[in-house]
């Protein structure tokens, strides 16, 4: 699932009976007080190679933080939101946060900036911006044996056959 989706099930979890959208996505407003959720990339780590499985795949990920913007619009806007920053703190969301490959390490500021709309009143709207890091991983078949594992046996001649285990390495260059 991409790291879009997975912040939006998790934001979607948290807001309960209040509806979330994608915000840069063309549709109709739902009626009814929403979140519109925006996922902005602000980091990419540097990648990190992992060691070549027995299968000859080998991984290569990174760890990457969003910036997430959240705005809520209704007469609960604010509200909303302020209670969804306060579920997400909750051991619950932390563990769904968990099991969909995010950590939440940042909950900015929760501001109330009204939003012109008909050009005669103004609607409320609150505005949250979060940090969540996810991993990416790519896993590729590679050309090259990294570790190779087995035993020898001594035969023939008059003492009997030692087995001996025995792992070689590639070894990394300094």
């Amino acid at each position: 699932m991409a790291p879009e989706d997975r912040i939006f099930e998790l934001i979607e979890a948290a807001a309960g009976a209040t509806p979330v959208i994608f915000a840069n996505e063309n549709g109709k407003r739902p009626a009814t007080a929403y979140i519109a959720m925006a996922v902005h990339w602000a980091k990419i780590s540097a990648a990190e190679v992992g060691l070549v499985g027995d299968d000859g795949v080998q991984p290569v990920r990174q760890h990457d933080d969003a910036t997430v913007e959240l705005q809520g619009f209704g007469p609960a806007a604010y509200d909303a939101l302020d209670e969804l920053a306060l579920k997400l703190r909750h051991p619950l969301y932390e563990e769904r946060a968990e099991a969909l490959g995010l950590a939440l390490f940042e909950i900015g500021r929760l501001q109330n900036i009204p939003v012109m709309r008909d050009a005669v009143r103004f609607e409320r709207r609150g505005l949250l911006e979060l940090g969540i890091r996810y991993a990416l991983v790519h896993s590729e078949q590679v050309g090259f044996i990294e570790t190779v594992t087995g035993t020898a046996t001594t035969t023939g001649g008059l003492t009997p056959a030692i087995e001996t285990p025995f792992t070689a390495t590639v070894a990394a260059a300094p």
